[in-house]
């Protein structure tokens, strides 16, 4: 088949696009625009005016966060606008605390596949109930390849509770690449813990290009492209 100069300079515009190309978008877990259920199976959807307490899980953009837990606190688990402001967040209180009886909280996809945990913010793990970290938290995040089993585990840093900390974004490996769940636990007196903004299937940035080569893509895309025109205009 053969194409018209300007189909051709429209398949290079194409080329350069794809070839220039950024990742596609993450999924991103912010905690608004999702579904709240109560433990009593009330429900609401979170829009950043309200805070609500007695949360058995939550569902969002096809993932699901369970609190599990002794379910005798309202204060053990809570998603909504906790901090104030309009940003809605995740936070719970460990049984190893004062305020709650939270031992786990776990987060799968509601279809039961594997996905990658790129990253998210931290907003509160500290053993001082609305307070600053002691520095001697140990909460754990744990990744789950079959969903049931910990695969793999890391201890987060302290951080002083809400806004008030440094939040800061916890980066993570391969070991939460291809993974069915992966959840947070808390040993010691770790009291308050909370979370904001989980980064789902987030393609690794792609190798930015050397000027050089974007030049030579660029002039063999020219040469073809002159080729063709003067093929044409001889015939």
């Amino acid at each position: 088949m053969i194409i018209s100069y300007r189909q051709f300079l429209q398949l290079c515009i194409v080329v350069l696009t794809v070839f220039l190309a950024g990742p596609g978008q993450a999924v991103i877990i912010d905690f608004t625009g999702g579904t709240i259920t109560r433990w009593d199976t009330s429900t609401a959807v979170t829009d950043g005016t309200f805070n609500s307490q007695s949360v058995d899980y939550y569902v969002e953009n096809g993932f699901k966060l369970d609190f599990i837990g002794a379910q005798t606190d309202p204060f053990e688990s809570i998603v909504g606008n906790y901090y104030g402001g309009t940003n809605d967040v995740i936070h719970g209180h460990w049984a190893t605390g004062a305020f709650g009886g939270l031992v786990q909280i776990i987060v799968t996809k509601t279809d039961n596949t594997a996905f990658d945990l790129n990253y998210f913010i931290l907003t509160s793990d500290t053993d001082s109930g609305g307070a600053a970290a002691s520095g001697n938290e140990r909460t754990f995040i744990h990744a789950s390849t079959d969903g049931t089993t910990s695969s793999y585990s890391l201890l987060l840093p302290p951080d002083d509770w809400g806004f008030a900390g440094s939040n800061p974004q916890i980066f993570l490996d391969s070991n939460f690449d291809a993974i069915k769940a992966f959840w947070f636990t808390a040993e010691n007196t770790v009291d308050c813990f909370g979370m904001d903004n989980f980064y789902i299937d987030e393609p690794a940035p792609p190798p930015v290009p050397e000027p050089s080569t974007l030049v030579l893509l660029g002039c063999g895309l020219v040469g073809l492209a002159t080729l063709i025109r003067r093929r044409r205009q001889r015939a």
